[in-house]
């Protein structure tokens, strides 16, 4: 008897190094494997990964090499190639943020970039929504013909895994997102991220996994280097590989991969995957550090309950902090306090413990406090 055909491609390459040679020859071989469509004659805008500008080498942004490769196939058949994200609620600042993340040196002829929100943004409603009543969405990013979403494989302390269905996430406007991280609940910010995702899914996926992020990402954890590019049609089917370099066994303990593949955005079970240039195997990087959460391991019916015991909290670190006022700034519920030239003060009952402050901190000075179970949970 044959084995059923599966029904979702992920590729794959060995990629050690962001020398660009390699990179170019790795990206064209994840695209390759995973049957990656000609576009031609067109345009193309790639989603990048530009959270906040910070150098390549810190693995916080999708690395311009691999934007560069990605560019170049792009744009084989005539295709107008844009670069944009729509980054973190303070980084608007399009030039630093392009000079600092690399991306601005990749603008030649046919290669453009810049913000998600140059086009402005339009409102979308849709009855399948289940955290959102509205969202805001970049229309250069609605309007876009063709979209690769170029994501960077990134622990996160709210959703444990930022890569390609997260990375979608930065296509909303700040009052969206302030919206979604507003909630205490893990649940409802997967499912506002996974409604986000389904306004417009991308046309295909790549992930920069060469280096990547361990510990509490998706800003101020360590670069890992993890070796490998993946592609793939279905951004969920690519997330299960991330998922596997991360080390986890099961993925839809992840409570973002969960939402999304309950929504039936992706595969539901590993055997549905082709993994292509790999086997399963091979894909785990050893040791790898991810970012703290004992929920994942326990029963559904109990993880509200536990919420109250696992706690990770922001927790000034004043030797850090340059009282520049950026987390008051960021805060959904309006919870810390930072008066000019003095440090930034949380009023704890209302703080919904959604770390976007530690998430935008430039020196990390919003560090992570993790409760006595939180930290015996990143043992586990």
């Amino acid at each position: 008897m044959s084995e059923p055909e599966k029904e979702y491609i992920v590729g794959a390459a060995r990629c050690e190094s962001y020398a660009p040679q390699e990179v170019k020859g790795a990206l064209a071989l994840a695209l390759s494997r995973a049957g990656a469509p000609e576009v031609r004659g067109g345009s193309v805008l790639i989603k990048a990964n530009m959270l906040s500008p910070s150098e390549p080498e810190k693995a916080v942004t999708t690395h311009p090499e691999v934007l560069r490769a990605l560019a170049g196939e792009m744009s084989k058949n005539g295709n107008a190639v844009h670069i944009a994200d729509n980054p973190g609620y303070v980084h608007s600042e399009k030039n630093r943020l392009l000079r600092t993340t690399g991306v601005g040196a990749l603008v030649s002829n046919g290669v453009s970039a810049g913000l998600l929100s140059d086009l402005g943004f339009r409102a979308v409603r849709r009855d399948s929504f289940k955290a959102l009543q509205e969202a805001r969405i970049s229309s250069r990013y609605l309007d876009a013909p063709f979209v690769v979403n170029a994501a960077k494989l990134k622990t996160h302390v709210e959703t444990e895994i930022s890569c390609c269905v997260k990375n979608i996430f930065g296509t909303a406007d700040t009052a969206t997102r302030k919206k979604c991280h507003g909630s205490t609940s893990q649940a409802v910010l997967a499912d506002a991220i996974t409604d986000l995702f389904t306004v417009r899914p991308p046309d295909f996926n790549v992930v920069d996994a060469v280096f990547s992020m361990e510990g509490d990402g998706p800003s101020h954890g360590k670069p890992r280097n993890t070796g490998w590019i993946l592609a793939g049609e279905n951004a969920l089917a690519v997330d299960w590989a991330a998922s596997a370099i991360m080390c986890y066994s099961d993925p839809l303990k992840i409570p973002l991969m969960a939402a999304a593949a309950s929504r039936g955005i992706g595969p539901r079970d590993r055997s549905q995957i082709a993994l292509v240039g790999a086997e399963w195997s091979d894909l785990p990087s050893w040791g790898f550090k991810k970012s703290t959460s004992l929920i994942r391991l326990l029963p559904t019916f109990l993880r509200g309950f536990a919420h109250g015991f696992v706690s990770l909290r922001p927790e000034l670190a004043r030797e850090e902090c340059v009282r520049c006022g950026i987390c008051a700034r960021v805060c959904p519920v309006d919870a810390i306090a930072c008066e000019a030239g003095a440090y930034p003060a949380i009023n704890r009952p209302s703080c919904v413990k959604c770390l976007c402050c530690h998430e935008m901190c430039p020196t990390g000075a919003m560090a992570v406090h993790k409760n006595f179970l939180a930290r015996i949970a990143g043992r586990v």
